[in-house]
């Protein structure tokens, strides 16, 4: 069955809808837009385009997003300067990232050992492989060393400690400076938040996620917002970048309205539910589920180019 004549029929819209209950849950609980399972998923379990699973990926996320950020909003969750000061990197990040899409695009095959593959899903498969597989460790390790060290008694505020990378920024000292006082972070330099929003909105724009399994870490990470803020704030910069993105992909004729329906469905119930419970989990244990979820996503998208390659 093609991916046309799947998305037209009717009667596959419940199991779409389905699917995106799970994944917006997933969103969020761990403020992500889900896209890093989402996009691979549509692509290789459904048989949808590359290019129409990551516009209209896009398009549900922007609804997702939005659902997700008002139920953080009301916890207290969201650093609005923050989010705010990284939109103008994102914007930016987004059109590079989908006009290197489009060339990708129309790119053609490329061959591997003597089989052919297009080189869109053969270049974003690598890409996301290896993202996924970094930051799933990354967040695995060091979760399990904070759940360690507190011995079972897991408190909300308990957050992982400044890591080496989070203290040499912290350093950074040019102009200009800005301080973040809703994250509890003094001074930092404005051209750090730009770069952050400028490499997930890029990751956005060329893979159609909303950047949040990069951001998310970067926030804790690098910045050194506590989890629960990373979490709404990520949710509320998605909202903006994906609708940016959704915006320029629709334009390159890549966004199925039918496809982007069905999701919106699901995604909307799901973020709702796995926004509630962030806060119940506490930070050491969401970034923990964060980091196997990850690794899903690698599983899922070697099977996308083993399909690829071997059952063309």
């Amino acid at each position: 069955m093609s991916a046309g004549e799947f998305l037209l029929g009717l009667g596959n819209f419940p199991y779409l809808a389905l699917f995106g209950l799970v994944i917006g849950a997933m969103g969020g609980f761990f403020g992500v837009g889900g896209g890093f399972l989402m996009v691979p998923m549509l692509n290789a379990v459904f048989g949808i385009p590359y290019n129409i699973a990551v516009g209209s990926d896009l398009g549900q996320m922007t609804g997702m997003s939005t659902a997700a950020t008002v139920r953080h909003m009301r916890f207290g969750n969201i650093d609005f300067k923050l989010g705010m000061l990284m939109i103008a990197g994102t914007a930016a990040g987004v059109e590079v990232g989908a006009n290197i899409l489009e060339v990708l695009k129309h790119a053609g095959t490329i061959s591997i050992g003597g089989r052919n593959v297009e080189a869109m899903t053969f270049v974003m498969s690598l890409v996301y492989a290896a993202l996924l597989i970094f930051l799933g460790q990354a967040m695995v390790r060091e979760s399990l060393r904070t759940i360690q060290r507190t011995s079972g008694r897991v408190k909300l505020a308990a957050e992982a400690p400044a890591s080496p990378v989070v203290l040499k920024l912290r350093t950074f000292r040019l102009w200009p400076m800005v301080s973040l006082p809703a994250s509890g972070i003094e001074a930092i330099s404005l051209w750090i938040i730009l770069g952050i929003g400028f490499a997930t909105g890029f990751l956005s724009g060329m893979l159609g996620v909303g950047g949040g399994f990069i951001r998310m870490p970067a926030l804790v990470y690098v910045l050194g917002c506590p989890t629960v803020v990373a979490v709404g704030t990520d949710l509320f910069e998605i909202m903006f970048s994906a609708g940016y993105g959704v915006m320029t992909h629709a334009f390159k004729g890549n966004v199925h309205l039918v496809l982007v329906l069905a999701l919106l469905v699901g995604t909307t119930i799901g973020a709702q539910l796995g926004a509630s419970y962030t806060r119940k989990a506490g930070g050491p244990w969401v970034r923990f589920g964060f980091g196997c979820l990850a690794f899903i996503g690698v599983i899922a998208v070697m099977i996308k180019l083993y399909l690829s390659l071997f059952h063309a």
